[in-house]
């Protein structure tokens, strides 16, 4: 077609060389704005935050005046503006009036899989662009390993990921030695933890003995007829969504009685007397909770899921991903189980638990169960870190639950966490003190991930770039 039309005429000639040099530009254009990362253009190995107030979160204090020199993904030097030499090549940050903190962690988060590359991608970066730069990915694949390892060689953008084993049920494991193979066979493909599922009791059991012989975690949900007194004592490394909670305070066993959705079938049973006994347990045996918090919430509130997905952030999400968190939610109040106040009671007893919890020193990490029920990754964390407040517990013990505490739940204390020399460059620059008011996490200057920093104004191009509105 170009070639005739070029023999007919130098007007049309001229009309269709000009609209292939714009599609040619246009095109190169599109590809190196999907290429970029958004990150500042400059060759020095060094960036320098300069007369910084610095929330270390190791202690409920500020750091004022400081200057931060970050270089090869580490916090190389940390002192008073005034005594530190910034190199002359450093690439500078200017703090003054901002407040520089620990990246959050996502501890219950979910990445898209194999089949689905460019909206993995999406995830990771909406996970970055929140200030999200730790992800526990729940539910995995070899898939994840791949990314996990391409994001620790800088190879993609994102946050760390620690990625847990596929789903284990009853399906894969019909033999006891099934489970046994199968545990091994997931702690020597190089998964983090095994996502715990829907398996019976006593191949469980069977489960928990393997991995603790060959040294892998298992974390997640307590599969039916197991309860919560069962998981402790087995060893699981974590609870996750406040799982068995709800039916241990109304003592019932799910193995005897349909409990329902997170034990809404039997809410009205719970004794709330026990809560102390549950607390208590927890404690003794030092396990950790995530509570997505939101997860429940979501599905309580009387909000239609059709008006949910016209918030802001889900524009960033693929439209079949939206329909889909519509018509769970749908056929989720459609259930014979579920009860609209027996819902908001749920809500109201989950930030009681965690209230209680906290209080008495159990451990507690943040998680929202992005992309999940409405949570949009990364944005869904601020909305969770609201809920935890709204439960009684300070900014400070909230962001505690996504900085310093991950940290000492992977056993990395000196890696991660913490704003001090020696420590992993993930750090949020904000333009307000988080510890006055929580919603400041999202006034942000911008945010750094192993050392890559991802100025706000870059992430805003970037974010536009993937809205669906475009």
């Amino acid at each position: 077609m170009i070639t005739s039309s070029l023999q007919s005429g130098n007007s049309e000639y001229r009309s269709i060389t000009r609209t292939f040099a714009i599609f040619i530009i246009s095109a190169i254009t599109l590809l190196i704005t999907l290429g970029c990362d958004p990150t500042p253009h400059t060759d020095s190995e060094y960036t320098a935050f300069v007369n910084v107030t610095v929330l270390p979160m190791d202690h409920e204090g500020a750091l004022e005046n400081q200057t931060v020199v970050v270089s090869n993904g580490r916090i190389l030097e940390m002192g008073s503006a005034d005594d530190i030499d910034v190199p002359s090549s450093a690439y500078t940050i200017d703090g003054v009036g901002r407040f520089l903190m620990p990246g959050l962690a996502e501890m219950h988060g979910h990445i898209p899989g194999e089949d689905h590359p460019e909206y993995a991608k999406n995830v990771l970066f909406l996970y970055i662009s929140n200030g999200v730069t730790t992800v526990r990915n729940m539910l995995g694949s070899p898939y994840h390993l791949e990314l996990r390892d391409r994001v620790n060689a800088g190879e993609l953008r994102g946050p760390r990921i620690f990625a847990a084993s596929p789903w284990m049920h009853n399906d894969q494991v019909p033999e006891n030695d099934d489970v046994r193979e199968l545990v091994k066979e997931y702690a020597e493909t190089g998964f983090d933890l095994i996502k715990m599922g829907s398996i019976s009791p006593d191949r469980y059991q069977v489960m928990a003995e393997t991995a603790h012989e060959v040294g892998i975690p298992f974390a997640g949900h307590i599969p039916p007829g197991v309860d919560l007194e069962g998981a402790i004592a087995a060893g699981q490394v974590s609870i996750d969504h406040f799982d068995r909670y709800v039916e241990f305070l109304a003592d019932v066993n799910s193995a005897e009685v349909s409990t329902g959705f997170f034990g809404s079938s039997v809410m009205d049973q719970v004794d709330r007397s026990r809560i102390p006994l549950a607390v208590q347990k927890t404690v003794d045996s030092g396990i950790w909770n995530v509570p997505t918090l939101s997860l429940i919430e979501h599905l309580a509130t009387t909000e239609p899921g059709e008006e949910m997905i016209e918030w802001p952030e889900m524009q960033y999400m693929p439209q079949d991903v939206l329909d889909g968190w519509v018509e769970f939610k749908n056929n989720i109040q459609a259930r014979d189980d579920f009860q609209q106040d027996t819902a908001q009671e749920m809500v109201s007893l989950r930030q009681e638990l965690l209230r209680e919890l906290h209080a008495a020193g159990a451990p507690i990490a943040l998680g929202s169960d992005a992309p999940q029920f409405f949570n949009v990754p990364g944005f869904s964390i601020h909305h969770e870190m609201r809920m935890m407040v709204d439960a009684g517990l300070t900014p400070f013990e909230v962001l505690e639950t996504g900085t310093r505490k991950p940290a000492f739940y992977f056993g990395m204390e000196d890696d991660f966490g913490i704003v001090a020399p020696g420590m992993r460059a993930d750090l949020i620059l904000l333009n307000a003190n988080p510890f006055e008011d929580i919603a400041h996490v999202k006034d942000r200057t911008g945010v750094m991930v192993n050392g890559r920093w991802f100025s706000e104004e870059a992430i805003q191009d970037e974010l536009r770039r993937m809205s669906r509105s475009n």
